[in-house]
């Protein structure tokens, strides 16, 4: 995925000591980084937490960036990695384990159809329980891959594992998910390698 030219632009500015150009930095990144840290959390309510605890700390680390380095590849590192730090202090591992078992027999049959906003939010529902149930590593790879459609170089960057790993990781994360929503899951939500 080619860089955002309005992001990077902004970041830019941001990092060059502009004011002005941090309400629309915000603004622009704000989306982004609460989708990956909603797919990496898993929860609404700790996304938008985590969310403005990314974008402050980015602000913070700007300085630090280089332009010669992808601002998304370096701002996705950052974030990925302040998202694992939450896990880890949570131990969000072990109780996702534990309940993997009541949120499977708690989806619902069939999925309602999308096009009805409450039907949608009801598939984005299911989706995040179903994600709670992977491994942090495959969701992590998911959510950058197959929800934010990031490329294999880029989220390898990000995520400090080699290529290969991280295309292992997706396959196995999808064949989980494949497991667990079965004819609930859309042929295309998969996505391809």
């Amino acid at each position: 995925m080619a860089e955002n030219d309005l992001t990077y632009g902004l970041a830019l500015q941001v990092r060059a000591g502009s004011e002005s150009a941090i309400g629309p930095w915000f603004e622009a990144e704000a989306p982004r980084i609460f989708r990956i840290c909603l797919g990496f959390l898993t929860s609404a309510l700790d996304a938008q937490e985590m969310a403005q605890e990314c974008l402050a700390h980015l602000l913070d680390a700007l300085p630090e960036w280089s332009p010669e380095v992808s601002y998304r590849r370096w701002s996705t590192t950052v974030v990925a990695n302040l998202c694992r730090d939450r896990l880890r202090r949570r131990g969000a591992r072990n109780r996702a384990l534990a309940t993997a078992a009541e949120i499977g027999a708690s989806l619902p049959t069939p999925l309602p159809d999308p096009s009805d906003s409450a039907a949608a939010k009801e598939v984005q529902r299911i989706l995040i329980e179903a994600l709670r149930i992977l491994p942090p590593r495959e969701r992590e790879v998911f959510v950058l891959r197959d929800l934010e459609g990031q490329e294999f170089v880029d989220i390898a960057a990000a995520l400090g594992s080699p290529e290969s790993t991280v295309r292992a990781l997706l396959s196995t994360g999808r064949e989980r998910l494949r497991a667990l929503l079965g004819p609930k899951l859309s042929p295309t939500l998969g996505g391809t390698a």
